[in-house]
């Protein structure tokens, strides 16, 4: 970490608790040094932990770093003091000469075996100050390394003994809680981690979730409060974005996701999903994440090239607003959205079916009425109902003419290739099924309108057996009857049947004469 590699003491050479007088003589003593272009050679900077270029500037810059109190002891929490001469001094001299082993054999065995006390309580933190700065013998991770680090600082602040750290390191009227003092040094060791990228943000936080100590529940109250502010103005800026340009919708839905997604990690590992902060922000998030995917697919849903790619995107976005959504509210409007997503996806079979349906329905309920008011009336002694007359007056209760031209208005031929290639069977059956109740309501001049509807109807089908049947005039249609008949009457009773009836057929045929004319 930056904070004991380019730690102010470490630049200057010194151990916390220099006096003042020696970090004066030490400043002079590498000026002079530097400015002669030789090596100053041993002091408490430890080249084994990291490189080390001073220079004039870089020393004057930590020697003002270590004017004020405060940052005295901010630099004291990253960096090493002497606190036993039996645990310490004999580790130091190792270090300045890169002998790892004898850390191992004191401080690590020390923090490993015994509980922390005001004896070895420095062994803890200045092991904690060499795990934070990466070395080890390399049988450690990085997560073990920060982990243990991040423990012993805590609970030395925590068991009292950052007194003897602040004596050392500051003015014996400055004061600071052990809280505060917690709080600083998660703050530095937190932006360091986001920087150095040793471990995640989540790793992170389960470590700190794992150690108990005073400033616990007050820090994860500010760690948490900063995301929430970054996530509240990222999505206020993408608003903006968003009004500005509606196409766009989608990228910048994805950008923000991909932005905020880190901080989404911070706040779930911290706040349960009942806590109002989470869910009031998380449903804000996923309404406007929505919003994206409606705005989106409204803007392209008349372009015949981006239509099925806009609702693509958009169902991708409602399946990412979903991941966020906590409360009804916003999860009941994802629901109706996929579900008008749909329709208006498939606004061209939509529209048919429901034109085809209504078109039904009212002939059903026409039939339901005339027919009841058939039954209802009163009849004469010998009467009967006519139902021919009641057939006639169902089919004619509808003005098909109309009917095929609203049919042509609402299902016109550039709707067609959609419907044939629709992908839902049940949905095509609906459709072929309605369509085929309505092609047996109307004549040959009106199919033949709206013939290219019925697509999956042969050419034959649709000119042929239609056109003859429908085309063949009354007079005709009679005749054949009469033959019919007359070839019946032949196979049953033979010739003298069919003289029996020929004067009949004769008369019949004189009527149907007249009718053609």
């Amino acid at each position: 970490m930056k904070s004991v590699l380019n730690n102010p003491y470490r630049i200057l050479g010194l151990l916390v608790g220099a006096t003042a007088a020696e970090q004066r003589k030490q400043i002079t003593r590498l000026h002079r040094f530097i400015e002669a272009e030789q090596n100053p050679g041993e002091d408490f900077s430890f080249p084994l932990i990291g490189a080390l270029d001073r220079t004039i500037d870089s020393i004057n810059e930590s020697a003002s770093k270590l004017n004020l109190d405060a940052d005295r002891l901010t630099a004291a929490l990253f960096w090493f003091y002497q606190g036993s001469d039996i645990f310490d001094e004999p580790v130091f001299d190792a270090l300045k000469n890169a002998d790892l082993e004898v850390v191992k054999n004191i401080w690590e065995k020390k923090t490993l075996n015994e509980e922390m006390s005001l004896k070895n309580a420095s062994a803890f933190f200045n092991l904690g100050t060499l795990y934070l700065s990466g070395i080890a013998d390399g049988t450690k991770s990085d997560s073990y390394l920060i982990r243990t680090a991040i423990e012993f600082k805590l609970q030395f602040i925590e068991n009292g003994y950052h007194r003897k750290l602040m004596m050392l390191s500051t003015d014996e009227n400055f004061k600071m809680s052990k809280e505060n003092l917690q709080l600083i040094f998660l703050d530095n060791v937190f932006v360091e981690i986001e920087s150095a990228k040793r471990i995640t943000t989540k790793q992170y936080i389960e470590i700190i979730k794992n150690i108990e100590f005073s400033a616990k529940s007050t820090y994860f109250k500010s760690f948490v409060s900063k995301p929430i502010e970054v996530i509240e103005s990222k999505i206020a800026e993408a608003k903006t974005k968003k009004k500005n340009d509606i196409s766009k919708s989608i990228s910048i839905a994805q950008n923000l996701n991909n932005e905020l997604d880190e901080l989404w990690i911070q706040i779930k590992s911290i706040l349960d999903v009942s806590d109002i902060k989470y869910s009031s922000l998380s449903d804000r998030y996923a309404d406007f994440l929505l919003q994206c995917g409606i705005d989106y697919f409204r803007h392209y849903m008349d372009s015949d090239s981006m239509n099925e790619l806009a609702a693509s995107k958009a169902s991708e976005l409602f399946t990412k607003a979903e991941h966020y959504a906590i409360g009804n509210i916003v999860k009941e409007r994802i629901l109706d959205s996929r579900n008008s997503l749909k329709k208006l996806k498939d606004k061209e079979i939509t529209q048919a079916l429901e034109l085809l349906k209504s078109i039904k329905e009212i002939y059903e309920s026409n039939k339901i009425k005339i027919t009841d008011q058939a039954l209802s009336m009163p009849l004469g002694y010998n009467q009967t109902i006519n139902w021919t007359k009641v057939d006639e007056m169902i089919e004619k209760s509808l003005d098909w003419n109309k009917v095929v031209e609203l049919v042509l208005e609402t299902i016109p031929m550039k709707n067609m290739e959609k419907i044939k290639n629709f992908h839902n069977d049940n949905t095509l059956y609906e459709f072929k099924t309605l369509m085929n109740f309505l092609w047996g309501k109307l004549n040959f001049s009106q199919k033949n309108k709206i013939k290219y509807i019925c697509y999956w109807k042969t050419e034959n089908t649709i000119s042929k057996i239609e056109t003859t049947a429908d085309s063949m005039p009354l007079w005709v249609k009679w005749t054949l009857g009469i033959l019919v008949v007359l070839f019946i009457i032949y196979l049953i009773w033979g010739v003298e049947g069919l003289g029996n009836v020929f004067a009949f057929a004769v008369i019949i045929g004189f009527i149907a004469l007249i009718q053609k004319r």
